[in-house]
């Protein structure tokens, strides 16, 4: 459905806009995942690169070889891989170290359940500034106050995720919104 919108999207005239999708830890393992999703995105005419997709930070120390080869697999065709929730488990710097990504999505609620929220933002701006020296896009997701957005953008954050900016919706009102901007 995904590449379905991408590609009615276009059809429109709509600026380009990637949609991440979340990739379950089955289908990572599926050998032919790569194949599909290529053959998905060439069926819509549409560039991979406009199918971000998600992996949660907790399927990684599973089978890390596997996921390794597959995400290599995936990327190599030109999808952009982004590690979610990184921070709301056991984040793990070898994680970080081993994968090959392209973008951290860092959790908020790695703040919000700071006993020490000195210490909990001195972490953030650090796995930022390590994101970055890392060659990785960083995006935090769950900002829903202005607050948590000053402050994000304060030490390093630049791209933004929450209820803030909007919270769910339909596609039409996606559209909607859309057209208001094209005008």
């Amino acid at each position: 459905r995904t590449c379905q919108l991408l590609r009615l999207w276009q059809d429109k005239g709509y600026l380009p806009l990637p949609i991440s999708v979340n990739v379950s830890r089955a289908d990572v393992y599926q050998s032919d995942l790569a194949d599909f999703l290529l053959a998905l995105t060439k069926k819509y005419g549409i560039d991979p690169k406009l199918l971000h997709l998600e992996i949660t930070e907790s399927a990684y120390p599973e089978n890390s070889k596997q996921i390794i080869s597959m995400v290599d697999q995936l990327r190599s065709r030109g999808f952009i891989i982004e590690m979610d929730d990184f921070g709301s488990g056991y984040s793990s710097l070898n994680q970080l170290k081993d994968m090959p990504l392209d973008v951290l999505k860092i959790d908020m609620k790695f703040l919000s359940k700071a006993e020490d929220n000195h210490r909990a933002t001195t972490i953030l701006r650090n796995v930022l500034r390590l994101s970055n020296d890392l060659g990785l896009f960083s995006l935090t997701e769950g900002v829903e106050t202005e607050d948590q957005y000053k402050m994000l953008n304060e030490i390093g954050c630049h791209l933004f995720q929450g209820y803030f900016f909007a919270k769910p919706m339909s596609v039409a009102d996606f559209e909607k919104l859309c057209d208001k901007k094209e005008r």
